[in-house]
């Protein structure tokens, strides 16, 4: 990452920051195979009702655990130590995920990370950092090398005649 001046916009999946929900969401996953994984197979294969009310059952059973605020803090942090301060960004991943950690349901929740990251250690730079100067630094120099791109023009296309292969003699059409 450092090496190419990327940044790792961390996600907020629950099941990304949480080893306990990550361990629920596979079992649940093969708790619905398990009764009904379809055109084949499940122990109520063809009998949705009865599938669903044993997942229902099974939920009841084992409650979903919850990923929480801290748990992004550190998962945050882990980027940080990996990647570095210059590489982390935050990604969250609100509109594609089912369910969010607790204490971070929304973009308002920001600055309840941002003060536990501070809590932690973390400078004002850091932060400033984190919560949009490095995508923003990113994103300048992907439209510096877009503008020395366009300056430059397309590329030339490639011929497209048949050309025989050096090793075998055969003849094909290389892109």
């Amino acid at each position: 990452m450092a090496q190419n001046g990327g940044v790792v916009m961390v996600t907020f999946a629950p099941g990304y920051v949480s080893e306990a929900v990550n361990r629920w969401d596979a079992d649940h996953a093969a708790e619905q195979a398990r009764y009904n994984s379809p055109p084949f197979v499940g122990l109520y294969i063809g009998q949705p009702e009865r599938a669903k009310a044993a997942l229902a059952a099974w939920e009841q059973q084992h409650p979903r655990p919850v990923a929480t605020l801290a748990q992004v803090a550190d998962h945050v942090q882990h980027v940080r130590q990996v990647a570095g301060i210059d590489h982390v960004g935050l990604g969250s991943d609100f509109d594609g995920i089912g369910a969010t950690p607790q204490g971070l349901e929304g973009v308002d929740c920001y600055p309840a990370l941002l003060a536990e990251l501070m809590r932690r250690g973390w400078s004002d730079a850091d932060i400033a950092k984190l919560a949009g100067g490095n995508i923003l630094r990113v994103m300048e120099t992907a439209e510096k090398v877009a503008l020395s791109c366009s300056r430059r023009g397309p590329p030339r296309a490639r011929s497209s005649r048949p050309r025989p292969h050096t090793e075998c003699g055969c003849v094909s059409v290389r892109r």
